[in-house]
Order: structure tokens, then C-alpha cells, then sequence
């Protein structure tokens, strides 16, 4: 065009001298010839309609292709939409675990002050609190703590104008607590609501719950019909993300007052949480390492002669929630090991749907390739194609994310009642999570459409309009890969699930060594300050058993389904050292608890009243005996033990049952003989018209107790909930794991499509040849089975490391055997099977002679 063009603009500068002179023509000269150039033009009037142009082009090419080829649009976007909205979920799920804790203020220098106590050198419990003493001892000791919470649960029967109140999640607590978590107020000064005796501060629900709508400030209440309280401050009700469950706050100076001053000082006096700040730029590691010092400062001599040991730990306050399950929680927490298998299922669940994505898009390259090798001979360059694509392929990301923010809309609030999430739903406000999803979706468009863009583009026309494309393996190779590691990803995910599955089985068919059918549990009242408890306590007790569908009843300080409350340390037989004390849990309890939960005895005796003084006589069990130091049960009978300076005789020896799940092992159990202990009444009764039986058991305790709280519960149904967590990440990995599964077949669908439309006339030559059905469906399987086997092979060494993590966290555990890898496999192969067969059938059962009229 370079003549015609400098034609023109020696015409123009011609006129323009005459008409205007020569400097005038010049500058019209060098302007006219720069809107020449087209790439750097000043002026570029047209690039908006060249623009609106092109995209025009571009969706009428893509809506084209769509409609076209409904059946690969469709997988592409349902596989592409449940990919993201499922996969953001989980995203969203393993954000929501690991920002606990996170809204506090100063959350980065709160520490938690965690304790292990060791026997003869061996760890023998952890503790989520601590002694009474570490934290006063610590403030004063290291410069680097600014501040120190100390909290202690209490165990609180409210009263307000004669109505009673059973609060489970009540806590001394000392004066630093708002200041230290920035728990906001709502009445009430941070600094000051704990400082003063017997002033407690109330939750908002707390306060709702006691008084309505009245100001509840300046209110009484009494704490277990004994101590008189004021109500100085009320805060808002602590966050589902928070590590801490509290409805009420005591002051820490009340609890002081109530029992004595060791509640500040004692070492050997567990049960009490204690926070440290630390000032800014504090190594947490540094201040850690110099607590041995101070643990041989203060009790190092004592423990060196018991033979016991003490260590401390700083958790931080953000990581609690995922890596602390120790006795004495607030309430149970998360696991991070489940957490991050959970995130890795919903990365995969994405990069699955995007697979599809790049493998259908690849193998539609033979339907595409005569529409590339003609618009190339039109004059389309490789540059414009790859656009072309690329448009195609946001296009296509962008209404699949489009269809999954709807399914996440109407999902969520069901999601959320899936994995146990409380708290109603509502987007991250983090700019770093909306960043990475953003980084990651615009990551997967590029890859997912760049490598098609790239083999669709580079076609070559002379080939293509020759037909030499027909069959190559254009992006073979890469689309095999990809399809092993879509089944390889499916295969780990069917063995985690069919694991988990397997390891709850095994966990429920264990022999408990009790019975807790049948049996209902009711809260004991409170007896603080009552000295007329044991009259209603039997009034009530032989009211019940006149019932006849009551068969039994029993109280105890615990019950089956949970660890003892009672831990007891420095316990030993009479004729040891003190360096053998060891510590033990403890249950206190009457004469008929063993009879009721049927527990068999292995020597000795059973409590009995006929003896008498049974007060002096305790029962242990096998893991008891264990660590006593007797070879045989029948050789601890009738020792004497040294128990908290008194001393007891050995009756009798229990087999070891299960108080806690079998996730756990046994614990040494000790049994003391207390028969109108505080804690739980255990009711065996008949199944027949439950709920007016429940209403006659009201009607007595309301005779023998008035108005004291009526707490009832299944035992069968408290006993599960041990195995809730495990139940719900089996049910949330199973679900995720079908999902990928059902995406990755959605994947083998359109490709087993592909495969048998490009063997057509294959299969119409064996057909004319003789060959039957079953060995044309072999024939057409072999390859994708090939993937598959490759895929399983691969897997194996895999799942066997991350379900051996898994299982590790159990005291009883299934052994990892052949058949837990077998059965996935095959269950998978059938799976392909299954996805392929329609497809093979459908080209297989085709006339020879339609399919090859042609050649």
C-alpha cells in the first residue's frame, strides 16, 4: 500500500503549500503520514468500532460452538460450575477454621500456657489449663509478660427471685480478662468489672435469659443457694470463631475468697487456664525455653523426690482451634489434619472441573480443525485465533462462576448445617482470601484456556483441508496425563472415604465392656449448703424405683462417654516409694453403678452396704492395676493405697471398660465409694411409652426437688457424640470425594464421546469382519481402563501415607490391609465402566453399512 499511500500525501502537501505556504504543508505532511501508522496512530478514531467489532465477532463464534456441541457445553459448564461453587466452599470452610480467635485485638501476643505433668519420666497427662501458680509466677518472673488472664470453670446453679438457672459455661475469672481478649462491653468498664468480691459480669444471651428487658446492672443473683453476686457489666456473646465458650464471669478475687489463697500460689492444683500477653517483639520461643528454670526454681526439689514431672507450653491464641485437644477444653475444637485434607479435596476439586475443560476442548481439536485451517486461508492470523479461543474460554469461566455463585447462594445455608457451621452464613471480608480466589480462578482460566487456544491455533490449513489431521494425536499425550491424574485423584479420594467409613465401624462394633442401652441420665441437683439433700435424695430415689418401668438408679461424679473429671495425682500403694505415685482418674459413685452398667468383675468384690465402712474401700480396673505394679489383678486385693494422705483398701478389680470412646485407650481408673455424690443419676428403664415415663420421673423430682433445674438425657445418644467429629468429616469427605468423582466421570463421559466417534469406521470394518459386541466394547475400553490401572497404581503408596496419618490419631485402629486399596479400585474400575459403556454400546451396535457408505 506504500504507493498509493505516499501518493496521497505528496497530493495533499501539494495543495496545502499553495493554499497555506510551506511551513503549514510540512506540519500537515508529518501528521497526515503518522495516522498513517497504523500501530502508533495519535488518532486511532476507529479502535472503539474495531473493538466492538471484534467482540461482536468473537460471541457469535463462541454461541455458535456452543450450540453446536450442546453435550460438551453442558458437561464443560455443570463440570466447571460444581467444581468452583463446591470447591470454594471447602476454601471458605478451611478459611472459616483457620481465622479463630483471629477478631481479637493483639491476637498475635496471646499466648495460652498449656501443661504436661509426667510419671517416672513418662507423659501422663495434657492439660489445656494448668496449675494455680503459673501464671502470678510467671508475670513476676519474666518482664516480657505485660498481662495474665487466670480463669477456673465453675460448676453454677443460678438463682434469681426463686428461679433457678443451670449454667454450663461459667468461669472465675481474674481482673485483666477484658483487657487482655478486648471483648467489648456493653455495660460495664473492662478495667474494672472483676477487680471487686462477688461482682459477676453476665453474656448478653446470659442476661436475656435472667432478667428480659430489664437493666440487669446492679441485679443479685445467687450462686448455688450460697453465695450472694452482683451483676456489674454485661458483654457480647462470644463468636462461634472463638476457641472459648462463656455465658458468665465470676471475679477471680470471689474464688480466692470462697476456697484459699493457694487458688493464687499452688502447683500441685490443676484446672485453672492461663493467658499471657506478651509485649510486642517478644520471641514466644525464647520465653518458652526459660520455663524449665523456673519449674526447678519453685517446685524442682518436690518433683525430684515423687518422681513426677511438669512442662509448660505457649500456644498461640490463633492456633488453639486446630491443634489442641486436651483435657479440659472449652469446648471441642477442630483438627488441622482434617482441615488441610479437606482443603486439598476442594484445590482438586477445581483443577478437576478445569481438566475436563482442557480435555474436551483438546479433543473436540478434529471438529474445530477445518474451521481454523479455512479462516488461516481467509487471513486470520495465529494471534487472532489464540484471542479467539481464549475469549471462548473465559467466556465459558465466566458463566460457569456465574451458575456456581448461584448454587453457592442457595447451597451455603445447607453446607453450613453439613460440616456443623453455627453461625449464619456470610462472605469473607479478608481482602487476602477474596485476592487468592481471584488469583486462582484467573489462573485456572489462563491455563485451562491457553494450552487449547495454542493446539487449536497451530493447525496447519494444507493439512487440515487435506484431511491428514483426521485421527493424529494432537494434544494426546498431555490429555493422558491429565485423565490419569483425574483418576488418581478420584481413587485416593474413594480409599479416604472407604477408610473412614471402615475405621467408625470398627469403632462402634468394639465391646464397650458395659451397657448403656436403655439407660437415661439426669443432672443431680445442687446439695451445696443442704443438709437435708440425703432424705430427698431417697424420697426421690424410692419413688422411682416403685415405678416398674425404673429397673435401676445409680449416681456418680461421671458417666460413660467422657473423660472423668476427677484426675488424681501422687497415688500410690501404701508399701511404695513416693517417687511410684502416678496419677489416675477418678469416679466417685454408690453401690449399685457397676450392677447397672453391667461391668464384670475380674477379682475381688463390688461395692456392697452390708460390709460396711465401704468409704475406706476403693475398686480399680485393669489399666489401674497395671500401673500399681501388680503382675495379676488378684495380687492388688486387699493392698492398702495412699490417697491424698488418707489411706484406702483395694476390694475388688473391674475389667477394663469403656468410659471414653475406643478412639482412646483405657484410662487407670480408681472408684471411690460415695453413694450421695454430686454429679449424674443413672435411670435404667423399659423403652415402652418413653415419653410418660419422662413425665413421671419429673413429676417426682419436682416432689423431692421443687425447682431445681430437670436435666435429662440418653446415654446411647451422649455416648455417640464422642464419635460426632469423625462421623462428620467421613460424611463431608464422602460427599466432596463423590463430587470429584461425578466431574471426573463427566470428563470420561465426553471423552469416551470422542474416542468411539473418531473408531466409527473402525468398528464398522470389525463388525463387517465378524467381531462381536463384547469384543468391540473390550476393544474401545482398553485404553481408558490402561489410565485407570495406571492411575491406581500410582495412588497406592499415597493413600497408604495419608490414611496412616489419619488412623494415627486413634488408640484403636484398623490395620491397613490389601482390601482397603482393592475395593476402591475396583469400585472405580466399574465406575469407568459404567461412564464408558454407553458410548461404546451406542458405536458398536451401529449398520456397517451407514457407517461406511462413504468410503
Amino acid at each position: 500500500m506504500v504507493e498509493g499511500v505516499i501518493g496521497d500525501l505528496h497530493e495533499k502537501f501539494g495543495v496545502a503549500t499553495i493554499s497555506k505556504g510551506r511551513w503549514y504543508a510540512d506540519l500537515i505532511y508529518i501528521l497526515n503520514a503518522l495516522g498513517y501508522l497504523r500501530y502508533v496512530s495519535l488518532k486511532n478514531r476507529n479502535s472503539r468500532s474495531n473493538f466492538e467489532a471484534m467482540f461482536k465477532n468473537y460471541l457469535t463464534i463462541t454461541l455458535r460452538s456452543f450450540k453446536k456441541q450442546k453435550v460438551y457445553s453442558f458437561i464443560n459448564l455443570f463440570g466447571l460450575s460444581l467444581g468452583i461453587a463446591a470447591g470454594f466452599m471447602i476454601l471458605q470452610y478451611v478459611y472459616y477454621e483457620v481465622n479463630y480467635d483471629k477478631h481479637l485485638d493483639n491476637a498475635q501476643n496471646i499466648y495460652r500456657v498449656q501443661q504436661d505433668r509426667f510419671n517416672k519420666g513418662e507423659l501422663s497427662t495434657q492439660w489445656a489449663s494448668g496449675c494455680a501458680g503459673i501464671g502470678p509466677d510467671m508475670k513476676e518472673a519474666f518482664p516480657e509478660i505485660e498481662k495474665y488472664v487466670k480463669l477456673h470453670s465453675s460448676n453454677t446453679l443460678l438463682k434469681y427471685n426463686n428461679q433457678y438457672l443451670k449454667v454450663k459455661n461459667a468461669y472465675y475469672a481474674s481482673k485483666d480478662f477484658f483487657e487482655v481478649f478486648s471483648i467489648p462491653l456493653i455495660s460495664g468498664v473492662d478495667s474494672l468489672v472483676l477487680t471487686e468480691l462477688y461482682k459477676v459480669v453476665l453474656s448478653k444471651s446470659m442476661a436475656t435469659n435472667l432478667f428480659g428487658d430489664a437493666d440487669p446492672l446492679g441485679k443479685i443473683v445467687v450462686l448455688n443457694d450460697r453465695t450472694d453476686f452482683e451483676v456489674v457489666g454485661v458483654f457480647d456473646d462470644l463468636p462461634e470463631q472463638s476457641h472459648m465458650k462463656i455465658d458468665l464471669l465470676y471475679s477471680f478475687s470471689s474464688y480466692v475468697a470462697l476456697t484459699s489463697e493457694r487458688a493464687n500460689t499452688a502447683w500441685n492444683w490443676d484446672g485453672f487456664m492461663t493467658y499471657v500477653q506478651l509485649r510486642a517483639g517478644t520471641d514466644p520461643k525464647s520465653l518458652e525455653a526459660k520455663l524449665p528454670m523456673l519449674i526447678e526454681e519453685k517446685v524442682g526439689e518436690e518433683y525430684e523426690q515423687s518422681g513426677q514431672g511438669i512442662a509448660f507450653h505457649l500456644q498461640p491464641l490463633a492456633q488453639i482451634h486446630l491443634t489442641s485437644n486436651y483435657f479440659g477444653e472449652f469446648k471441642k475444637n477442630g483438627d488441622k489434619l482434617t482441615t488441610y485434607f479437606l482443603l486439598i479435596v476442594g484445590i482438586f476439586l477445581i483443577v478437576i472441573a478445569w481438566i475436563n475443560y482442557i480435555n474436551l476442548t483438546t479433543a473436540r481439536a478434529m471438529q474445530r480443525a477445518r474451521e481454523v485451517g479455512i479462516r488461516k486461508v481467509l487471513g486470520s492470523f495465529r494471534r487472532q485465533l489464540i484471542n479467539q479461543f481464549l475469549f471462548e474460554s473465559a467466556f465459558m469461566n465466566l458463566l460457569s462462576m456465574i451458575v456456581a455463585l448461584l448454587l453457592i447462594f442457595f447451597g451455603y445455608p445447607y453446607f453450613n448445617e453439613f460440616v456443623g457451621i453455627s453461625d449464619p452464613y456470610s462472605f469473607p471480608t479478608d481482602s487476602f482470601f477474596w485476592l487468592s480466589m481471584l488469583g486462582m480462578l484467573l489462573a485456572g482460566l489462563f491455563l485451562s484456556g491457553f494450552y487449547p487456544a495454542l493446539v487449536l491455533s497451530g493447525f496447519k490449513p494444507v493439512d487440515v483441508l487435506k484431511g491428514k489431521f483426521e485421527g493424529s494425536g494432537s494434544g494426546g499425550t498431555l490429555r493422558k496425563v491429565l485423565v490419569v491424574f483425574q483418576f488418581l485423584t478420584s481413587v485416593i479420594l474413594i480409599t479416604g472415604t472407604f477408610v473412614v467409613y471402615q475405621q467408625m465401624n470398627f469403632l462402634q462394633e468394639q465391646d464397650l465392656g458395659l451397657s448403656i442401652d436403655q439407660t437415661l441420665i439426669l443432672r443431680t441437683p445442687n446439695s451445696n449448703n443442704d443438709s437435708t439433700y440425703s432424705v430427698h435424695y431417697n424420697t426421690f430415689r424410692n419413688n422411682l424405683l416403685a415405678e416398674p418401668e425404673i429397673s435401676a438408679l445409680s449416681s456418680s461424679t461421671s458417666i460413660p462417654g467422657g473423660g472423668p473429671g476427677w484426675n488424681a495425682g501422687g497415688i500410690r500403694l501404701l508399701e511404695q516409694d513416693e517417687n511410684e505415685a502416678n496419677q489416675y482418674r477418678v469416679v466417685a459413685m454408690d453401690d449399685q453403678y457397676l450392677d447397672l452398667y453391667d461391668v464384670e468383675i475380674a477379682n475381688g468384690r463390688k461395692f456392697d452396704d452390708s460390709f460396711g465402712n465401704e468409704e475406706n474401700n476403693v475398686i480399680v480396673n485393669e489399666s489401674a492395676v497395671k500401673l500399681l505394679g501388680a503382675v495379676k489383678s488378684e495380687l492388688i486385693l486387699n493392698k492398702k493405697m495412699y490417697f491424698w494422705g488418707d489411706t484406702f483398701n483395694i476390694v475388688g478389680v473391674v475389667k477394663n471398660f469403656r468410659h471414653e470412646s475406643p478412639k482412646k485407650a483405657f484410662d487407670p481408673l480408681i472408684f471411690r465409694y460415695i453413694p450421695e455424690v454430686n454429679g449424674f443419676y443413672s435411670l435404667k428403664v423399659s423403652t415402652q411409652n418413653m415419653s410418660q415415663m419422662i413425665g413421671k420421673i419429673e413429676q417426682h423430682w419436682r416432689t423431692s426437688y421443687n425447682e431445681q433445674p430437670f436435666d435429662l438425657f440418653f446415654l446411647d445418644e451422649h455416648y455417640n457424640e464422642q464419635y460426632k467429629s469423625e462421623e462428620q468429616f467421613g460424611s463431608v469427605f464422602g460427599f466432596f470425594a463423590g463430587l470429584a468423582i461425578l466431574i471426573a466421570c463427566l470428563g470420561l463421559f465426553g471423552l469416551a464421546s470422542y474416542a468411539t466417534a473418531l473408531r466409527t469406521k473402525e468398528v464398522g470394518v470389525r463388525k463387517v469382519l465378524g467381531a462381536r459386541v463384547t469384543q468391540l466394547l473390550a476393544l474401545l475400553a482398553q485404553d481408558f481402563l490402561k489410565l485407570v490401572s495406571i492411575a491406581i497404581i500410582i495412588s497406592i503408596p499415597i493413600s497408604y501415607w495419608i490414611i496412616n496419618q489419619w488412623l494415627d490419631n486413634f488408640a484403636n485402629r484398623i490395620s491397613i490391609s490389601a482390601y482397603l486399596f482393592f475395593v476402591p479400585s475396583i469400585l472405580l474400575i466399574v465406575i469407568a465402566l459404567i461412564t464408558i459403556t454407553y458410548h461404546v454400546l451406542k458405536t458398536a451396535s451401529l449398520n456397517p453399512a451407514i457407517t461406511l457408505k462413504n468410503e
